[in-house]
This record gives C-alpha cells, structure tokens and sequence, in this order.
C-alpha cells in the first residue's frame, strides 16, 4: 500500500511531538484544511516556543514526488521574508510497509528550504517531479540536470533524542523556549555524565508576538492578519478562522 501524504503527515507530526515532549510539553500543530492547502501551499504549521515553522508535506508516487509552482510561490515568498522558516518534507519510504519499518521517522525525512525549490522548475512550468537520493544528502532532477542539497530532520531541527540510558538531570530554557540545556548519561554511572544539548538555533522559524529575536529575524507577526497578508490577497478569508489562537504572544 502507498504511504500516502496524509499518512506521512500524521506519522511526522506525532514523531515530531513525541521527539519534543521531554524538552517541550505544549508543541502547537495547525492543520490546514484542502481548501487552504491548495491556495496557500501549507499542509501544517508548528508553533514551539514563541516561532512558527511552515511545512508542506510530500509523499511518492512511482517512487517520484510531484511540487506545483503555484503551492511554491506563496513557501517562497514566507521564506524569502524569514529565512529557514518553510520546509519542504519528503519521506524515504514510498509504501506503509517500508515506513512501519524505520525505527525513526525523523531520520528518514528530509527537510528542503523552499527558497531552494525554485531551481527544480523549468521557465514556464507550473509543476514538476523530483526523486529522492538518501545516499546523495538531495533531490534529484533528471532534466535538466538538476541536484537540490536536503539534510534530515534530526539535521535540521536538532536531535531531540537522548541517548539509550541517559536521564535528564537539568534543564535550562531561554525566555523564547527555543533552546534546553540537560545532562545525560546511565543514571547509575556518574562518570558517563556529559553535558548535551538541544542543538536548536533560535532563530529559525517565524518570531511570533514579543518573543526574543535575533536583529536579522525582521519584524514578528503580531496577529493572523499580518499573516495572512503576507500570504496575499486570498489568505484572509480562507485562513482566518483556523489561525486565531496561533498568535498569541510569547508562549
């Protein structure tokens, strides 16, 4: 059976959070209706911490992922204002069976900014298919030639994982919750102690509202209109309603 979109999405997000939950306990998913997802070009949204991060989901068919201009454009254009904010996600398994047998999900995902898509497409072309190479770290177009760089998402959102025995003794978090400190290693064993830590740089993803920011993040969006204006003249009434509680300020 295919891994479909949908399937795909799911499982990422419910990976994704359950990565988080020991560093995180409140991560905020918003899904987007069909509607929306077609206009917009956004599949999901998450918010950790005070940012917000944009992803449109993939999936294979005939082992070949198939990206519309249309959905690109608007990914772009959030990009281009708050660079690594979009992700672009396609899965390494093409079948359900294929994905039930990856231990991690999120070591078989890859992330590709969509600031580097636009490469992938032809002058004129409204859509076209690109094939995954794991081996390779990218996306691959047969013609032209083309060779899109991605990373994994441990690679791009950090490893949340501790490793097998480790407890966490300590934790410390910025004021934006982007980044926790802990120590890790066999609870029985002091001298396999190491100081680790959540290798998330804080100033990807969109700053919402008065949450910290680095001076080249740009203004934070204070309000759903302020983002769906960036989206365009369409997004008001199509995003309104589900992006009302996404706003709010800090945490």
């Amino acid at each position: 059976m295919r891994f479909s979109e949908k399937s795909f999405e799911v499982r990422f997000c419910a990976a994704l959070s359950a990565a988080m939950m020991p560093f995180n306990r409140n991560p905020q998913w918003i899904g987007m209706t069909q509607a929306q997802e077609r206009i917009n070009g956004i599949d999901t949204m998450l918010r950790m911490g005070g940012r917000l991060h944009v992803f449109q989901f993939k999936a294979k068919q005939n082992e070949l992922f198939k990206l519309e201009k249309l959905q690109w454009r608007c990914l772009d254009k959030i990009g281009r204002r708050y660079p690594r904010s979009t992700h672009y996600v396609f899965p390494e398994a093409g079948d359900v069976r294929a994905a039930a047998g990856v231990k991690c999900l999120l070591k078989h995902s890859w992330c590709v900014p969509a600031a580097k898509i636009g490469t992938a497409f032809r002058p004129g072309a409204e859509t076209t298919t690109l094939s995954l190479d794991p081996s390779m770290k990218a996306l691959t177009k047969k013609r032209p030639k083309t060779s899109i760089a991605g990373t994994t998402t441990c690679s791009e959102f950090g490893c949340f994982c501790p490793a097998a025995g480790a407890a966490i003794v300590y934790e410390h978090e910025t004021n934006g919750g982007d980044l926790i400190y802990f120590i890790s290693g066999a609870a029985s064993d002091a001298a396999s102690t190491e100081f680790r830590y959540l290798p998330y740089s804080a100033n990807r993803g969109i700053p919402l509202g008065d949450a910290p920011r680095e001076a080249s993040d740009g203004e934070p969006l204070r309000s759903s209109n302020e983002f769906e204006q960036m989206l365009g003249d369409d997004a008001e009434k199509d995003l309104a309603p589900g992006l009302f509680g996404l706003f709010l300020p800090s945490k």
